[in-house]
């Protein structure tokens, strides 16, 4: 009987096996290790091209490099907060499965979910800047955000800010929308600056 508590002591639930002594707690801090290596060796295998960089803007590969730079940074930092955390006292590193506080609402998640697909829908039709607009509006409703004192500048401002993002920075094309959302679109690129 004793051996075999002795056994479940030195079982992990992950693997259900012996693991080294030590390991077990090194385990969640080679997930911010493997992230950052592929946040570093990454790019050299995306972003490779043939054509030549655009002298206006910063091109289409800025965007997803930034992210990747920023998830090396964020790893580094966790990767060291571990570090310190298993160092003193031995306690247990920073990652650990979230307490659910209330139950899973099924039914909200396959509406946000009815709501993307409705996004990517939209998109070709009525263009990126009024969809997004709507999308990001409803997306507050749906949230929870019910002040449109709030709610609309949040929409608004959020979708000119990503319009400046993607086309203005980024230099991406964005769909603009058919008949006289098409007109808007051009109307608001050309009065945000962007065009």
């Amino acid at each position: 009987m004793a051996s075999i508590q002795n056994k479940k002591r030195h079982q992990t639930p992950r693997t259900g096996g012996r693991l080294p002594p030590g390991l077990g707690l090194l385990l969640p801090t080679l997930l911010p290790f493997g992230l950052l290596v592929m946040a570093v060796i990454l790019p050299g295998f995306m972003f490779e091209s043939d054509q030549t960089a655009s002298t206006i803007g910063l091109g289409p590969a800025a965007w997803p490099e930034a992210i990747l730079r920023a998830m090396a940074v964020f790893c580094v930092l966790w990767i060291a907060r571990d570090v310190w955390v298993l160092g003193a006292a031995g306690r247990q590193p920073t990652l650990s499965f979230p307490v659910e506080d209330d139950h899973y609402h099924f039914g909200k998640a396959i509406v946000g979910l009815l709501l993307i697909i409705a996004y990517g829908w939209s998109l070709p039709l009525f263009g990126f800047a009024v969809t997004t607009t709507i999308f990001i509006g409803i997306w507050c409703l749906f949230g929870g955000l019910r002040n449109l004192m709030v709610v609309v500048p949040v929409a608004v401002i959020g979708t000119i800010a990503l319009l400046w993002l993607f086309m203005g920075l980024a230099l991406m094309p964005l769909p603009r929308g058919q008949g006289i959302f098409d007109n808007f679109s051009i109307w608001l690129l050309r009065a945000t600056g962007i065009y």
